[in-house]
């Protein structure tokens, strides 16, 4: 009878413990099957743009305001973010905070993937472009696009007497304060798109979309004061 006992408490005891075990290998799965959502929702998470805004020159400021930084692994810092430190006209760092109060951490390009800060979109890419794990720098991304991106130039010249010449007797208008030139991102490479010569500088860098291309015949909507809807448009018929 006592070995009877015996066996009937071990074999309780064992099947409690592998219970046991069991319960907690499964919330182990659940755990990491949620962390990997959870990762895979952070680094999926786009900030894609439609760009609508003036082509007048735009500021990173010196303001606490609400932001959020995607770090380069993929999480997101979510609080109060200013501009830190300038060079000349780029921006080369960032400060973070949580809220008021909090003690700030100072966030470079090279740890970050993108910021977004005060209605713009900062993003951190190469300084050369064929040299993709080199250092990083930011770009003002004032169109932000899939397949196509628009950037503020650092060295463009801004119009302040309302018109701009290439050749000094055929003036072409601007809006006082407008940027005369832009970066453009595609396929990794970039280029210049100045506005006395728009139309010709887009074609070539769109050509591989004929939809876009047969749209650039409208020349009322084909100018360089539309040139982040020009962007948004090529993004949306890409691979129509």
């Amino acid at each position: 009878m006592s070995n009877f006992l015996y066996l009937y408490y071990t074999k309780k005891r064992t099947f409690r413990k592998n219970l046991y075990l069991n319960i907690r290998k499964f919330i182990t799965i659940i755990a990491f099957l949620c962390l990997c959502l959870t990762s895979k929702a952070q680094t999926s998470r786009t900030f894609y743009n439609t760009g609508n805004s003036s082509t007048t020159k735009k500021y990173v400021g010196a303001s606490w305001l609400q932001g959020t930084i995607v770090l380069a692994d993929g999480s997101e810092l979510n609080g109060e973010v200013r501009g830190f430190s300038y060079k000349g006209n780029d921006i080369n760092s960032f400060s973070y905070r949580l809220k008021k109060g909090e003690k700030a951490r100072t966030i470079k390009a090279d740890a970050c993937k993108l910021i977004s800060y005060d209605g713009l979109i900062v993003l951190s890419l190469p300084k050369n472009f064929k040299k993709k794990e080199g250092k990083h720098q930011f770009y003002v991304a004032l169109y932000y696009g899939e397949h196509l991106t628009i950037f503020q130039n650092p060295k463009a010249e801004v119009s302040k007497s309302g018109y701009a010449s290439a050749s000094g007797n055929n003036a072409v208008v601007f809006n006082e304060g407008q940027m005369l030139s832009f970066l453009a991102l595609k396929n990794d490479e970039i280029s210049k798109l100045s506005a006395l010569n728009f139309r010709k500088q887009m074609k070539k860098i769109t050509s591989d979309n004929k939809k876009f291309i047969e749209r650039t015949s409208d020349k009322g909507w084909f100018e360089y004061d539309n040139i982040y809807k020009i962007a948004h448009y090529y993004n949306q018929t890409k691979n129509q």
